[in-house]
């Protein structure tokens, strides 16, 4: 008897037990295949919440369906980028991985956090993650070694770049980062010009538009945030540059549509002059400075204008000036170095532009003060143009971005993929 008891008390302990556990076994289901590797709802769920968390696209009713949709796309051809690069290289996900890792923490971290704790902060799964930034990596090495041979005149390419940049130095010149979407096969173009348009309003509410395109663009230059650097306005279409002459530093166009893709630009900085610009100059000056009351009538800031006017009339170097200043007994600093012409407020910037070095100013009238300025030095602002590397980085972005779409649209054509 006690022994049946015992029974059954064991056999309801397992029933129990397995009622409690069901659920969590239940809720792993197999929502699509890739050559037959499994995709799962979590795996799904964890790229729906790293992708609405790093772009900060509100999800709502009217989005839901279609950011799921762009998720599930993104993690079947992460399943084909993957399968190709190791045909190649079995090692190619272990080579990959530190590269990834140093990703991961260069895009997310934020003041003292390296950028697994941020995520982790956020309640993602940094092992998922983890897995989309090496099989990026993957890709990428993947791509450039198939196609190496689309490079062979590279160095032609790097001269002919940089003698460009080097005319188009004085030219108006704009900082600026792309983001390219292409219709998918589960977003027609129709919803890609919606997702266009939240990123769009996104950006405008403050979400980061680099981050935003290194999920979602097909650009080569998405692995770098999209950034594109400096441009001569020259080198962008017309209809690109007159939607950046809209919008001020930090804004986004609207959705540009063109050539069957839907572009955005946001804009990181502006030079009228390109990087030969005077406000990029750097000056160093020195001036006298005699000190007066806050109060002081303004017959006596006429009479210390004169008494400038006299101290200074033999002076022509500037270590002269500073003695004089150092006479004064004033507090305010003598000299000062190293400043972009540009940062000045407009009286002063007017006063610099005007100056001849050796040559005192007509005396300015201050609240704590008058005093008199000398110019000691100017230097030019520098044409640094980037090292061949950088240049052979963004030519290398540029071409491998477009090969990869299209043998990316290979791979999906020749794959078996089920979606359940």
């Amino acid at each position: 008897m006690i022994y049946r008891q015992f029974i059954q008390t064991l056999i309801f302990g397992l029933i129990l037990i397995s009622a409690l556990i069901q659920p969590s076994f239940a809720a792993i289901e197999i929502v699509a295949k890739v050559n037959g590797q499994p995709i799962t709802n979590y795996d799904l769920a964890q790229r729906v919440n790293f992708l609405t968390a790093v772009t900060n696209i509100k999800r709502n009713e009217s989005n839901r369906q279609r950011i799921e949709t762009d998720a599930l796309q993104m993690l079947i051809d992460e399943k084909l980028k993957l399968a190709a690069a190791q045909e190649i290289d079995p090692n190619i996900a272990s080579r990959s991985l530190a590269i990834a890792r140093n990703l991961i923490d260069s895009s997310f971290q934020q003041n003292d956090k390296n950028g697994f704790e941020v995520l982790r902060a956020l309640k993602l799964d940094t092992a998922s993650i983890q897995q989309k930034f090496v099989t990026d990596v993957a890709w990428a090495s993947f791509i450039q070694a198939k196609f190496r041979n689309k490079l062979s005149d590279v160095d032609v390419k790097i001269d002919a770049e940089l003698a460009r940049m080097l005319e188009d130095a004085t030219k108006p010149q704009i900082r600026v980062s792309e983001l390219v979407l292409v219709p998918e096969p589960s977003r027609p173009l129709q919803d890609t010009l919606k997702l266009a348009n939240e990123i769009f309003s996104a950006v405008s509410e403050g979400a980061n538009f680099n981050a935003i395109a290194q999920q979602y663009s097909v650009a080569g230059s998405a692995q770098n945030g999209g950034r594109l650097g400096w441009l001569s306005t020259s080198q962008l279409p017309q209809n690109i540059s007159d939607e950046l002459a809209k919008i001020d530093v930090g804004a986004v166009t609207p959705p540009i549509q063109q050539d069957g893709a839907i572009l955005l630009f946001q804009k990181n900085g502006e030079r009228k002059n390109g990087k030969a610009d005077p406000n990029q100059d750097r000056i160093w000056l020195t001036r006298a400075f005699l000190p007066l009351a806050a109060a002081a009538a303004n017959a006596d800031r006429l009479e210390a204008a004169a008494r400038l006017e006299r101290d200074t009339a033999g002076i022509s170097n500037c270590p002269d000036l500073l003695k004089l200043h150092d006479s004064y007994g004033s507090r305010m600093q003598g000299r000062l170095d190293n400043i972009i012409v540009g940062s000045l407020a407009p009286q002063m910037l007017t006063l610099v532009n005007e100056l001849q070095p050796g040559v005192a100013s007509a005396p300015l009238s201050f609240s704590e003060g008058i005093a008199v300025f000398m110019l000691c030095k100017r230097e030019k602002a520098k044409i640094d143009l980037p090292s061949r590397a950088d240049v052979e980085r963004a030519i290398v972005d540029k071409l491998f971005g477009s090969l990869g779409e299209r043998y990316l649209l290979r791979l999906r054509r020749a794959a078996s993929i089920e979606r359940r």
